[in-house]
């Protein structure tokens, strides 16, 4: 089964679940709000807009948001490849990404990228409004909203104005808003500062098997990566704490060379290449066989 199949099937699964408390009364939630009993796990940039609008940091809230942090520092920016809704919303539409959407590495050095003025801009009309007007317009929000009032049509036959106004909504962010994900996503942005504290389960690459470390052009790493992350010019790339553990590059390299351990196990130590230079810059290098 491909790797794009199985993000489907996960994000499917993240709405099922959604069904799931709805049809059982389990009370588990949604993505924004997900818990069992007096646990919960509220989503980060939801519980700092609550935080900030009530000017109040009570426990449950900062528990909600350790725990995120902790599973941010465990998988990285996963979610947004394998739990956010907004890539199957695009894949329903028939919406593809162009090379020329993925983000640049200058446009991820701090002041530079968008989404953190976006995530500044959010806390702030929080602040001002007393209501952490962002969630009014978040695609995972609007996603998670449209199946709820689908859900009510069917269970009690509820038709409400929610039914047309939030897939409105969304399918404006989706199709209009082409880079919404890597330009203005402000969920996006507070993950990505999250994953910074991330080492595990991060791509590395095999040298020995590796056809560009062995003096060969491939470069289908860096071509399907959706972060714009180049493997073998660390230098020259995206940071790794972009990378959202899709799998595209293990998925298109042709020898395979590509693994995503659970801890890094330092560089490897292979023969002289035929090229220098090619992959001499790697943070992360998995052994040799």
């Amino acid at each position: 089964m491909k790797l794009s199949t199985k993000r489907t099937l996960a994000a499917v699964g993240v709405l099922g679940l959604v069904g799931v408390g709805l049809a059982l009364h389990t009370g588990t939630g949604t993505p924004s709000a997900w818990g069992i009993a007096d646990i919960a796990a509220i989503c980060p940039l939801g519980a700092i807009e609550a935080a900030v609008a009530s000017k109040t940091f009570v426990p449950p809230l900062l528990i909600g948001f350790a725990i995120v942090v902790a599973l941010v520092a465990l998988v990285g920016r996963a979610f947004c490849a394998w739990g956010c809704p907004v890539p199957l919303v695009r894949r329903v539409f028939g919406v593809k990404e162009k090379p020329g959407d993925r983000p640049r590495p200058a446009e991820r050095d701090g002041a530079n990228d968008s989404r953190t003025w976006v995530l500044g801009a959010t806390v702030l009309t929080t602040a001002a409004f007393g209501f952490p007007v962002f969630c009014l317009i978040c695609p995972v929000g609007l996603t998670v909203a449209t199946f709820i009032a689908l859900w009510r049509v069917f269970q009690f036959s509820e038709v409400t104005l929610s039914l047309v106004v939030f897939p409105l909504i969304l399918v404006l962010e989706v199709l209009v808003l082409r880079k919404w994900c890597h330009r203005f996503c402000p969920l996006g942005a507070l993950l990505s500062l999250l994953s910074r504290l991330n080492r595990t389960l991060r791509p590395t690459v095999a040298e020995d098997a590796c056809l560009q470390c062995a003096g060969g052009s491939c470069s289908r790493c860096a071509q399907v990566c959706p972060e714009g992350i180049d493997l073998h010019h660390p230098a020259e790339s995206v940071s790794l704490a972009e990378c959202t553990k899709c799998g595209a590059c293990r998925e298109a390299c042709p020898a395979s060379a590509i693994r995503f351990p659970l801890l890094p196990r330092g560089r490897a130590k292979t023969p002289k290449r035929v090229t220098t230079g090619e992959c001499e810059g790697d943070e992360e290098v998995a052994p040799a066989a």
